[in-house]
């Protein structure tokens, strides 16, 4: 499949001096009316409506919020204190939105936030056990389920699809800061 190979090598390769990755395509394909970058960006939308499969989640909690609790449960299986500046590292979100998320989990009962005694300008996190319920049910147990189902294909694809959202994500995030749209 020598198209597939070359599209692989074009993602995992490096842009050139113009931030670009277009090697081995024509500009007709990767062009906006082109039909690969169709059918990319129809399937952005695929994979954001498959989220809507997810488990329902309680009342007033919202995904950020699964995604928040288990950052703390990962930081809390690292290291015994997980500090506020410790969720917005492992998520790669501001400290400001990261506040606001972890004070809405306060509020729905599912983080406890406490100050460190060692330094009292350091907020501590740690889940509830309502928390811990929402961890184990929404994530834990869902990726268990997800598994079953991803072992079908091999370790190596499902490493290359991660690779190429992120290729995929930077270059849309890229195209978002130019000015000529």
């Amino acid at each position: 499949m020598k198209y597939l190979d070359g599209f692989e090598q074009n993602i995992i390769g490096t842009p050139d001096e113009n931030n670009s990755f277009t090697d081995g395509f024509s500009d007709e394909l990767l062009s906006s009316d082109g039909i690969l970058v169709s059918k990319i960006v129809d399937n952005l939308f695929v994979a954001k409506k498959a989220t809507e499969f997810m488990p329902a989640l309680p009342k007033n909690m919202k995904s950020s919020h699964i995604r928040v609790l288990d950052a703390i449960y990962k930081n809390h299986n690292e290291r015994e204190a997980v500090r506020v500046s410790d969720v917005s590292s492992a998520m790669g979100i501001t400290k400001p939105s990261i506040t606001k998320l972890i004070n809405e989990l306060v509020d729905l009962g599912a983080v406890k936030k406490s100050i460190s005694e060692i330094d009292k300008r350091v907020v501590l996190v740690e889940l509830s056990s309502f928390g811990q319920e929402c961890v184990q049910k929404y994530v834990l147990n869902y990726h268990a389920k997800l598994a079953k189902y991803f072992s079908k294909l091999e370790e190596e694809k499902y490493l290359s699809l991660i690779e190429t959202i992120d290729f995929i994500y930077q270059s849309m995030e890229q195209v978002s800061k130019e000015e000529d749209l």
